[in-house]
């Protein structure tokens, strides 16, 4: 059986799940009360329910920013024990390829993440998306928001960072899709990766932190 674990903790609300022959067995997402640093003890009590040992994890996929540093660390930290104990295979996915991949089909697509929402700074990456494969067409980046929505694209943003856009300007984004949905792209570019034996080396793996973006406008 192939039993693969997602980790998302680059933001406030964290989500661990996994799969076994690509059925979903556990899925859950923690408030903000709970947090990344109780990722481990939601791990115990979701591997005890189904009675599976870390050891039978094959492959672990950890959203890999931009986002949370904290959280982001943490996140690492759990996948790289797991990993490196148990002798899973690891795959780290960019979280801005995460939430592009849950727009629907379109010619141009722009996610954005906040960096520094009081300056309206966000991370963000432009990508096509056409019978439901999508495809990257620019650098990650950082830049000011009057500046990205300049650009003749569909933009989305999770819904919990939707308080960062201006009032006049959320109807451009797609943000009000289904809770579940940002996992289940997690899911698919994941198996994609593996298909593709895109598999990352989670010895020197480092999540996307600021200084991996290059500004540009």
């Amino acid at each position: 059986m192939l039993n693969i674990l997602y980790l998302d903790t680059s933001s406030r609300i964290s989500e661990i799940a996994l799969t076994q022959n690509s059925k979903i067995l556990f899925h859950r997402i923690l408030n903000d009360s709970e947090g990344a640093d109780q990722l481990v003890h939601q791990l115990r009590l979701s591997f005890s329910e189904i009675n599976l040992k870390p050891d039978e994890i094959n492959n672990i996929s950890l959203s890999s920013g931009p986002g949370s540093y904290t959280g982001l660390r943490i996140g690492l930290a759990i996948a790289k024990g797991i990993s490196l104990v148990c002798r899973s295979g690891f795959i780290g996915v960019p979280s801005l390829d995460i939430l592009a991949n849950v727009y629907p089909s379109a010619e141009n697509i722009i996610s954005l993440i906040p960096s520094n929402p009081k300056k309206s700074e966000f991370y963000f990456a432009k990508y096509i998306k056409n019978n439901s494969v999508l495809r990257r067409i620019s650098e990650y980046a950082s830049g000011n928001l009057i500046d990205i929505l300049k650009n003749d694209s569909s933009f989305i943003i999770k819904k919990e960072y939707l308080h960062h856009i201006p009032e006049s300007e959320r109807l451009k984004f797609y943000s009000d899709f289904p809770e579940n949905d940002v996992m289940k792209s997690q899911i698919e570019l994941t198996s994609i990766s593996i298909s593709e034996n895109n598999f990352s080396d989670i010895e020197y793996f480092r999540p996307e932190y600021v200084e991996n973006y290059v500004p540009k406008n």
